[in-house]
């Protein structure tokens, strides 16, 4: 089960994806390029490498049952918009 939230601010966007999966056991070796449990599958391992891409913060959590990714992106613009 995935459930989700989406925060918008004036000049930010934050999402909050909620897994209840088996978790994650190394987050710091599953965040690495091209990394993945099932090598043998059409799987590239760049998941949170895009995500760090395009967002200015990526924080994942996870613990077992549970996996929290949390994205922020910042925009540059004037605060009156």
């Amino acid at each position: 089960l995935v459930v989700g939230s989406v925060d918008v601010y004036k000049r930010q966007v934050e999402i909050l994806i909620v897994d209840h999966g088996v978790g994650i056991p190394d987050v710091k070796r599953a965040m690495e390029p091209f990394f993945t449990t099932k090598p043998n599958e059409e799987r590239s391992g760049m998941g949170f490498t895009i995500m760090q891409t395009f967002m200015d913060e990526v924080a994942v959590d996870s613990k077992d049952g549970e996996t929290r990714v949390k994205l922020l992106k910042r925009f540059k613009g004037n605060d009156n918009v």
